[in-house]
């Protein structure tokens, strides 16, 4: 029974990845042949398939660049970069979005910062292995009744200290997944979350701003230059869901 459920699971993941492929070339050659529209909803659905990759993401980006959703463009980018910050042709598409557009980059903190140098999850596996391995090295000996020896110490002593410089990028990152995009051009930042509200200010597609606060169908957002108000769900994307 548990080698057949084994080969069910591996059959379903096999599958995934083949429909994941192929909807990935599919999208891929509806670009190549200039049917943008297609190619953004190729590579949109390997996202909501779960066949989440910063490849697909970059290419999305593209897309949604040619469809002339520059909002949607940046968002996708945004993404990718998040998931491989090491991509310099995302790096490029999101400098050459924003001086089109005539936006400034997110301002961040410097552990912010400090947290794209790794992918989030070589963060947050680095900081497992080294905490758990330096907690197992310190307790093990005494627990298990294991011979200790001189190097136990020191070697835990070293993940020990590799964890504790692993905390500013984890910082960083749960305060990095407050920010958004604004999708589109001309989104009114309100004084209060109502259709009522006075419009302090419109911004633009493509500008990242930090979630503050919500109340129902507006989030409470705060963009460069200290511009702050109400804006419509639907009007904004996290960068991370």
């Amino acid at each position: 029974m548990r080698t057949f459920i084994a080969l069910l699971i591996l059959m379903i993941v096999r599958l995934h990845a083949e429909t994941g492929d192929a909807r990935f070339a599919k999208g891929a050659a509806a670009y190549t042949s200039g049917d943008f529209a297609e190619a953004v909803d190729q590579f949109r659905r390997l996202g909501e398939e779960g066949n989440v990759s910063a490849a697909a993401l970059h290419n999305l980006g593209n897309a949604e660049w040619k469809v002339s959703r520059p909002g949607h463009a940046v968002l996708a980018w945004e993404r990718a970069h998040a998931l491989d910050p090491f991509n310099v042709n995302t790096a490029a598409n999101l400098r050459f979005a924003r001086n089109k557009a005539h936006i400034e980059a997110p301002t961040q903190s410097w552990h912010e910062l400090y947290s794209t140098w790794l992918p989030t999850t070589a963060w947050l596996v680095a900081a497992s292995l080294a905490l758990w391995g330096g907690v197992i090295l310190l307790t093990g000996p005494r627990l298990l009744g294991w011979r200790r020896a001189d190097w136990h110490q020191g070697v835990a002593a070293l993940l020990l200290a590799l964890f504790l410089l692993t905390l500013p990028a984890l910082l960083g990152i749960s305060r990095r997944a407050q920010l958004g995009v604004v999708l589109e051009d001309e989104t009114p930042l309100r004084l209060t979350p109502t259709r009522e509200a006075e419009t302090l200010v419109k911004l633009t597609g493509g500008e990242v701003a930090r979630v503050e606060n919500e109340r129902g169908d507006y989030l409470y957002v705060r963009a460069d230059g200290d511009r702050a108000g109400w804006v419509l769900r639907k009007d904004f994307a996290r960068v991370w869901q």
